[in-house]
């Protein structure tokens, strides 16, 4: 059975409502459309896709558990993709760069005289570089997936990019970190370490980000 282009809108109409992810949409679409193809002409394209649903997914009330299911498996993978691309950056070759990273950032923190005032501006923009991560993400799942429903890694996403502000304005809230001379040299180690780590982080949760437009674009 070839759909034709108003029966394919009925379809797309129907998965759009019913379902809350693109990724679970895009996937359920591409199987009922690779199922189409072997049902019969001779009946109605409703009663094809009703066949289809109930032979392969089990009834149109299973299609949500099977999405909360994928979305376990996409968090999960993202989550280890992230955690993978964090520890590349202590691994060879990684861990070179990780080394002269490191060696660069505690010469400036310890040799260059950096205002109180321009040492926080650095780590302010660590701290809020992968909320600017999370807004590039979002513009181009609208620019490049064209689309602006919602996607199962929405969530994992905003708590990646929120973290790195809890972290750290926690213990400013709590121990007045502010007035705390963290710039003085016995603490240029502190500064370095979690200057790098900071970095390494937004590494990682830029890889991850691109990827998933990268493979997008391949599609």
């Amino acid at each position: 059975m070839k759909p034709t282009e108003q029966q394919l809108k009925v379809l797309q109409d129907y998965l759009y409502k019913t379902l809350n992810y693109r990724e679970t949409y895009e996937e359920i679409y591409d199987h009922i459309l690779s199922a189409l193809e072997h049902q019969p002409r001779s009946i109605s394209f409703e009663d094809a896709i009703n066949n289809i649903i109930r032979s392969d997914f089990g009834s149109p009330a299973n299609l949500l558990k099977l999405e909360q299911a994928g979305k376990k498996v996409l968090v999960k993978d993202a989550l280890r993709r992230f955690g993978n691309y964090f520890t590349d950056c202590f691994k060879f070759p990684g861990v070179l760069y990780a080394l002269v990273g490191a060696l660069l950032a505690y010469y400036i923190f310890s040799h260059v005289e950096l205002s109180p005032n321009a040492i926080w501006g650095l780590f302010a923009l660590v701290i809020f570089t992968p909320g600017i991560i999370c807004l590039l993400r979002l513009y181009d799942t609208g620019y490049i997936l064209d689309t602006t429903r919602r996607s199962a890694k929405d969530k994992l996403f905003e708590n990646l990019a929120g973290l790195p502000i809890r972290i750290c304005l926690i213990p400013i809230i709590v121990t007045n970190l502010a007035q705390f001379k963290i710039w003085e040299s016995s603490n240029y180690y502190v500064l370095t370490i979690f200057f790098v780590l900071g970095v390494f982080y937004n590494i990682a949760l830029y890889k991850l980000y691109k990827r998933e437009f990268e493979k997008a674009a391949v599609k």
